[in-house]
């Protein structure tokens, strides 16, 4: 066979092939066109984005702990519609995890969260929120980095 029936036969394979590949990173490669990362401070210090008009606001505190609060357009804490949420995270060196977070608090202070230890040496990951919200799932994501000062100390 010669090279250019190899090279036919290569970009058949990428034309088929590739988008069942990259089926499963949807979430990661890019943004819903209706969330925006916010700059106004948040409630509780976390980083805020924004889905339709919902605000959402996740914090990793210790390297242990992850909380995601949510809230109306005027950052008014919405009660959680459901009691479980899921974080998929992405960590450095291109390794996945994933996280159940479970409705803790009431009021104010309701947010999914979880506790877990695959953060521990962790600075920078990014994270999507899969949640269902008036029906409909949503894939919310955010970038976690650590502020300086932040970062996590060793044993």
């Amino acid at each position: 066979m010669g090279w250019q029936s190899w090279r036919w036969t290569i970009v058949g394979l990428t034309l088929v092939l590739g988008p069942m590949a990259m089926s499963h990173r949807v979430v990661w490669a890019q943004k819903a066109s209706n969330q925006q990362e916010h700059q106004h401070a948040s409630p509780h210090g976390g980083q805020m984005v924004t889905a339709g008009k919902y605000h959402f606001e996740m914090l990793v505190k210790d390297h242990t702990t992850v909380q995601v609060y949510l809230y109306d357009d005027n950052l008014q804490p919405v009660a959680l519609p459901t009691p479980e949420a899921t974080l998929y995270l992405r960590l450095p060196g291109n390794k996945n995890h994933t996280l159940t977070l479970k409705a803790a608090g009431s009021g104010a202070e309701s947010a999914w969260a979880t506790t877990t230890d695959v953060l521990h040496d962790v600075q920078t990951f990014e994270a999507a929120l899969r949640v269902t919200l008036e029906g409909e799932s949503r894939n919310i994501r955010f970038t976690y980095k650590d502020a300086p000062g932040d970062a996590p100390h060793k044993h």
